[in-house]
């Protein structure tokens, strides 16, 4: 009997040990190894009556983009006061896309209109292209002087 307590015994340490206890380490995000950014192209802020109009065009053919933020930066305002800082930007709207109600030529062409612009004024614009796993990379689009 004691034969078989002390194997018992030296069976369960070594699953203890094995096995370990705890957290093993820390979770980790899931990210994305793919740039989204090719997949965005021709893109221009051009103004059109009292707003300017970001366009471009999509070409995604596999689905990867669900969501596409816009952001806009305005040189000179708080937090963008030098040329060569990093500039803060201003979440300006969401198009999600939507594969089973768009057909490849609405997703080719894209376009956002800023109504909130004064003239005289100089604004940059950036696309946020996320996945499906909501994995964000950001896209510098244009600049332009609205007059």
């Amino acid at each position: 009997m004691k034969r078989g307590k002390s194997k018992k015994l030296i069976i369960i340490t070594l699953v203890i040990i094995l096995c370990g206890c705890g957290i093993k380490s820390n979770p980790v995000p899931s990210v994305s190894m793919v740039d989204y950014r090719p997949l965005v192209v021709n893109i221009l802020a051009a103004p059109q009556d009292d707003a300017v109009v970001l366009s471009w065009e999509l070409s995604d053919k596999k689905g990867a983009i669900r969501n596409i933020y816009i952001e806009r930066s305005q040189p000179g305002t708080s937090g963008n006061e030098c040329p060569g800082c990093p500039q803060t930007f201003e979440r300006m709207g969401q198009l999600r896309i939507e594969r089973l109600l768009l057909t490849r030529e609405q997703l080719k062409q894209m376009s956002f209109t800023d109504k909130k612009v004064e003239k005289g004024k100089t604004y940059n614009y950036r696309l946020i292209l996320c996945d499906e796993a909501d994995v964000c990379q950001d896209k510098p689009a244009a600049q332009i002087t609205f007059n």
